[in-house]
């Protein structure tokens, strides 16, 4: 019967919703299950609504069907709160909209906005959102404030509950709540007395009763996320007042939020760190108080296992692994407006320090990349610790806080419980400064022995917060399901009680996100446990955090890279189970596409990643597990006779070129679109950025033999294949031909390798999995170029960032160098040269490699010296991943959606480093992109 409903919900949604917004299949329904806790539920349905009217007409009719409803934003939620068995109610993609008023003071955000995109959009007021949480570059501004997250230097003063200006709800019928609005007030009080005088009621009740009263104030004097925000009653008096701060730390269980405002705080200009070592966890709690009496922005603890898991980066400073198994740091922090400002402050914390030891002595620093790797490692330490977990456990992240005044006692306790339970790899760090530490620990849900030890511990946690130091079970990332049966504990019955209460106003049928903060089910942090089996050492440290999901290219298209591994693994536990064969089959099927086909395995991911989890190559991997025999034999040809290959590439693209020149662009478009619904999409998607073949081979080894100066060019396959597309001046050379041309007049002779013809860096082969053809491939580029090189004595010139970072990523520089095109031409070839003529105006697209290697700054120094005015594309893979533009083209065309409204009408030329991302670039945004080279070219001709 109970599915019978969700199908009839599903129908009654797509007479007002398109199909592609209502997703019921499998695959996707799965990946949606997961949030960053260490519970899954598999919705029935995901609904994704792209404005408010979507979300009332859907929120309504769950209202009619009785039928549970939980919203949901990036999904970074700690504790379970954003996952469902019923409806999901996703509101991201579409939900970017903002507005910034009073020059910065005051910013209102829609729910699907990054919280680090706010505040580059505040930046140039100086000004940033109050809520600074360590997933701010994944967690979005709706669940930021309906979790009433914190972080590191936000405290509780700056929190959502303190910063909040207003917010703008839809309740469980549809009624729409907009605090900013008297006319939507005056509305919402027709329509729902008895909410404001239940809300009314429960304000006298408590201002009546002292010890209740002084109860809440006393929870609230340090960081407290468990239950309903009852502050809010003792803190406003009117009812409007309080139901908006009751939103705040609700986890999505009272209402909808459509846009929150916000009371934004000073982003200050100037900001040093630095590294305090004390020799155990109380010393270092110890000098907590002191720290907190002098101007400190920011004080983070980290034990020596936190220490543990960052210790090998490549930037960490060496002493990490010299530090005795009971040391302990602090991070602090100290922020101003300007530098003489900064200086003071950093004197008063070394005063304040004065009388206390620490191991080392210790020194501010505002060096740019100490600073952001002492931070970086900080917000990334779930991830990090979470990956040091042995293959097939889950990582459980509690959040905690105490009177400051008993911060090292507790913290000494919580280490003892640990070791009582034999729960070795526990780490706690967090933010001392408000007496607030995270608990990461393993844990292992495949026995009943060992959910009863997980058990054991957590009712000996509860008790040891609640009742020895009367402290907060959940400090700031919400109670969600793991701590809802203890939140009576905490609170006490007469608050609980209030509670309740405060739930039935707001959701009177118990279907807003049911199970969160409010359960009767005493056991349900036991129950729907998250299972990680071993899947694949790439990604089996993953913890689901979605750190990464903001980076990718196909995420809102198929899956982001935390859903390919969710899927991964469902195989894998369906595989390792034997149960349900049928899902498992289908799972097969669909990944196909939705794993495989559109992964652009870019990478960028990685660079989001705490943990370096590059999920693209786990897909090449799982390609590469799926190549049969005869598809090792073709690739085998293609790597013995690219040179044939290259040159049929060649010959098809100019009889392309002549049915476009035949046809024109608008029936060639509707012709090539017939054709590959015909072929069933196996024929690739022609448009009008198409190039031609080029028009030459290269023949002569040498060129520019009168230059002294000697550089090995490697032109790519896909620059001897491609020529010029439509938008091309017609007396624009190819790139290789006009390459030459540019370090000729750089004073260079160019060198090929032998056989260029036939060389090739492997990309094409490994990408589609074919990994010992790409590194055959690449090895016998590697030796062609050492020989062409003189064993090093010339430099090696890649014409296209792919190519050279799939052969920097093969053979790291050793016997040669060998440079991207953006280095070689900025330390190379343009200080030999004179701009005359620079550009008014251009457009900058980074390719994935470009960001991957930290290249972007280089391109921008480029633009910059070659015209007075640069835009710069705001985005990450445009999509075209090598062929994939033309034999998946949606995912093109997603990656670059926003593209034509970021280029101003006054540009139309934008500039890159990959022939294959510039076509698909042109194509979307009506711009012509093309290399660099040609830009350069221009501005430094006689």
């Amino acid at each position: 019967m109970l599915l019978e409903n969700y199908a009839s919900f599903a129908r009654e949604l797509e007479q007002f919703l398109p199909s592609q917004q209502i997703i019921t299949d499998p695959i996707q329904t799965i990946a949606y299950g997961t949030d960053a806790s260490f519970y899954r539920l598999n919705p029935q349905i995901v609904v994704e609504v792209k404005d408010e009217t979507e979300a009332i007409q859907v929120i309504a009719l769950a209202h009619q069907h009785q039928l549970p409803i939980t919203y949901r934003a990036a999904g970074t939620s700690l504790s379970g709160q954003a996952i469902t068995d019923s409806i999901l109610l996703v509101a991201t993609h579409h939900w970017k909209g903002y507005h910034i008023e009073d020059n910065g003071l005051r910013a209102t955000f829609q729910p699907g906005i990054i919280g680090g995109r706010a505040n580059i959009l505040l930046a140039p007021y100086g000004r940033k959102i109050g809520p600074d949480p360590g997933s701010i570059n994944a967690a979005m501004i709706g669940g930021i404030a309906a979790n009433n997250a914190s972080g590191m230097c936000c405290g509780t003063a700056q929190n959502s509950y303190n910063t909040l200006a207003d917010i703008r709800l839809v309740f469980y019928d549809g009624t729409v709540l907009d605090t900013a609005d008297s006319n939507s007030k005056q509305e919402f009080a027709a329509k729902h007395p008895e909410i404001l005088a239940e809300i009314q009621a429960i304000h006298s009740e408590i201002q009546q009763d002292s010890i209740l009263y002084e109860r809440i104030k006393r929870k609230y004097k340090i960081k407290n996320t468990t239950g309903y925000s009852l502050n809010a009653f003792i803190d406003y008096q009117d009812p409007f007042d309080i139901i908006k701060h009751l939103m705040i730390g609700s986890e999505g269980t009272l209402a909808f939020i459509s846009t929150i405002t916000y009371n934004t705080v000073i982003n200050f200009k100037k900001k040093a760190c630095t590294l305090m070592v004390f020799d155990s966890i109380t010393t270092a709690c110890q000098a907590v108080p002191f720290l907190k009496k002098s101007p400190v922005a920011a004080v983070e603890l980290l034990d020596r296992n936190s220490i543990r898991s960052i210790e090998n980066e490549p930037q960490a400073p060496t002493y990490f692994k010299t530090l005795p198994a009971s040391a302990c740091l602090l991070l602090v922090e100290v922020q101003a407006n300007n530098q003489e400002e900064l200086e003071q402050k950093q004197d008063e914390v070394q005063q304040a320090m004065a009388s206390l030891s620490t191991l080392a002595p210790f020194v501010f620093t505002s060096d740019p990349k100490e600073y952001a790797f002492n931070w970086k490692a900080r917000n990334g330490l779930l991830p990090t610790t979470g990956a040091l977990r042995a293959t097939g456990t889950t990582c459980i992240i509690e959040d905690v806080a105490f009177p400051l005044e008993q911060l090292a006692e507790a913290s000494i306790a919580l280490q003892q419980l640990f070791a009582k339970h034999q729960y070795e790899d526990a780490v706690l760090f967090g933010h001392a400064l408000e007496g607030n530490l995270h608990l990461v620990f393993s844990q292992d849900f495949s026995t009943a022995a060992s959910i009863q030890r997980y058990a054991n511990l957590m009712d000996e946690l509860v008790d040891l917060v609640v009742h020895q130091f009367d402290g907060s079970l959940k400090a700031e990332h919400g109670t969600g399901r793991n701590m809802a049966p203890f939140v009576e504990k905490e609170w006490g019955a007469q608050a609980y009680a209030l509670m309740l209460r405060i739930k039935h106003i707001f959701d009177p049928h118990q279907v807003i996100n049911p199970g969160v903060m409010i359960n009767a089910n005493t056991q349900i942090h036991l129950e729907n446990l998250k299972a990680t089996p071993a899947t694949h050492p790439l990604v089996d440290k993953c913890i689901e955090c979605g750190f990464c999901e903001s980076h990718c290219v196909s995420e809102g298209l198929t899956l982001s890279p935390r859903q390919r591994i969710v899927i991964g693994r469902e195989i894998a536990r369906l595989e390792q189970t034997g149960e349900n064969p049928l899902l498992l089959e289908q799972l097969h099927k669909q990944a196909q596409y939705f794993v495989d086909d559109t992964c652009a395995t870019d990478g960028l991911c990685a660079i989001a990643c705490p943990v370096k989890i590059d999920t693209g190559q786990y897909v090449k991997s799982w390609r590469s597990t799926h190549l049969t025999a005869k598809n090792h034999q073709d690739a085998l040809y293609f790597v013995e006779h690219l040179d044939r290959v290259t040159q049929l590439g060649r010959y098809s693209l100019k009889f392309v070129r002549f049915f476009q020149n035949t046809l024109g662009n608008r029936n060639m478009l509707r012709l090539s679109t017939k054709m590959r619904t015909w072929s069933n999409d196996r024929i690739p998607q022609w448009n009008p950025a198409m190039p031609t073949g080029t028009q030459s081979k290269i023949k002569p080894t040498v060129e520019n033999k009168q230059n002294k100066r000697k550089v090995v060019y490697s032109p790519s396959c896909i620059n001897r294949t491609m020529g010029k597309s439509k938008d091309y001046a017609s007396d624009e050379l190819d790139l290789k031909d006009l390459t030459v041309l540019l370090l000729a007049r750089a004073g260079y002779e160019v060198i090929y390798p032998d056989n260029i013809a036939n060389l090739c860096c492997g990309m094409p082969f490994s990408s589609k999995g074919f990994q010992e053809e790409g590194l055959q491939k690449s090895t016998a580029l590697e030796a062609a170029l050492l020989a062409a090189s003189e064993n090093g004595t010339y430099p090696i010139l890649f014409d296209m960032s792919p190519c050279h970072y799939t052969y920097h990523d093969h053979h790291a520089a050793g016997a040669f160098q060998f440079y991207d095109p953006i280095e070689f031409m900025l330390d190379f070839v343009l200080p030999d040269l004179s701009i005359t003529h620079p550009r008014e105006e251009i457009t900058l697209f980074p390719v994935c490699s470009v960001k991957k290697l930290g290249l972007e700054e280089k391109l921008l120094d480029i633009a910059k010296q070659c015209a007075k005015k640069v835009n710069y594309i705001d985005s990450n893979c445009c999509g075209f991943a090598g062929d994939r533009g033309f034999t998946f083209p949606e995912l093109n065309q997603h990656g670059i959606q926003t593209i034509e409204q970021q280029i101003p009408s006054t540009c139309s030329d934008g500039f890159s480093t990959s022939r294959t991302c510039e076509i698909g670039l042109t194509a979307h945004s009506h711009r012509s992109f093309k290399s660099i080279f040609y830009l350069i070219e221009e501005v430094t001709r006689k």
